[in-house]
């Protein structure tokens, strides 16, 4: 009997490592650049999906023996050559956000599918340009949160549990190198119009302080009110994003994308809460966390950060024409309100 057992064991073990090993692409990409975000979160994803990449395109010759040696790809500085050649299927770039908007115009003139990392571009009017020549809506904003587990999760929970407030902050350390609304801000005002639909804005502040900003804003969706708070007079050490959204029956924590947490409120009778009456625990309820004891792929910030579902998303897009969350023209109204949060008040 346990010699058997550890044969049918060893034998799940095998066919779960024969799945691991194949991969369900077979599309020809390419990428545009070698930073620090793309090495750290996008390339292991495409490793792990098995999406082959036949170029890496970067601005400096002298890592191209660096990039054919560690990736096995051509490596080129001429995103024509990309471009012209037919095999590529799919584009991926992420580059510096100022590069994005002139990048992705080219590859959108040259027919082929994009995938872009947030932003796609620094302004409305740029992503206004950007959707009139993405005519065929070949093109996929990398709004990761979208695709978080997390994320999906509550959207699906809030859709039947009546949602009245919430509270999103998103603290950062300060940020020289660029411009925070659509390199940083832009993933929690997306995130609270994906959630809640479309807002006015009711009342907004900024204060700007040795060389950091900090803007406070309240936010109508109708039913639902918000207020946001952005800040880069934090630190890069321990930065946060936190979202609590209270409903008729409870709240939800969303913390970090690590966890999702649910709180029942206590019921009424005759209008008395029963918590007065001592016939009510507060009992809080994991819905969504990652496990770090179990090194797997769903357990990795990867994954829950939505990462891996939004590359898989555009290779389903690519080759199987599959659903895209994330179209330029799904980010209008989240540029229309970094637009109005940013004007100066």
């Amino acid at each position: 009997m346990k010699k058997t057992l550890h044969s049918l064991i060893a034998r799940w073990k095998s066919q779960r490592n024969r799945r691991m090993l194949q991969s369900p692409y077979s599309a020809q990409y390419a990428f545009v650049g070698v930073g620090s975000h793309a090495l750290q979160n996008l390339y292991p994803v495409l490793q792990y999906l098995g999406i082959r990449l036949k170029y890496i395109c970067c601005q400096s010759p002298d890592k191209l023996a660096l990039i054919e040696r560690r990736f096995g790809v051509n490596a080129v500085t001429s995103l024509d050559i990309i471009l012209n050649d037919s095999d590529v299927k799919g584009v991926f770039v992420c580059t510096s956000p100022q590069s994005h908007y002139d990048i992705c115009s080219k590859v959108i003139a040259s027919g082929k599918y994009l995938f872009v990392e947030k932003p796609p571009c620094q302004t409305l009017n740029q992503l206004e340009k950007l959707i009139s020549a993405d005519i065929r809506q070949m093109t996929m904003v990398g709004m990761q949160k979208r695709y978080s587990p997390l994320t999906l999760t509550l959207k699906k929970r809030l859709h039947k549990a009546a949602p009245i407030s919430y509270t999103i902050l998103y603290h950062t350390g300060i940020y020289p190198e660029g411009d925070p609304f659509p390199d940083l801000f832009i993933h929690p005002v997306d995130l609270v119009l994906y959630l809640f639909g479309n807002a006015n804005i009711k009342a907004v502040q900024r204060t700007d302080r040795n060389h950091t900003m900090t803007v406070q804003a309240l936010l109508d969706h109708g039913d639902v009110k918000g207020i946001i708070e952005l800040s880069t007079a934090y630190t890069w050490t321990a930065p946060k994003e936190t979202l609590h959204v209270n409903t008729l029956t409870g709240e939800y924590q969303l913390e970090q994308m690590e966890q999702l947490r649910y709180y029942q409120h206590s019921k009424t009778l005759a209008g008395i809460p029963i918590e007065k009456l001592g016939y009510f625990t507060a009992t809080e309820k994991i819905l969504v966390a990652r496990n770090n004891f179990n090194p797997l792929a769903i357990n990795n910030q990867l994954y829950t950060q939505g990462f891996l579902h939004e590359i898989k998303a555009f290779a389903e897009m690519v080759e199987y024409s599959g659903e895209n969350l994330s179209s330029l023209s799904s980010m209008q109204s989240t540029y229309r309100l970094l637009a109005s949060i940013k004007q100066p008040i």
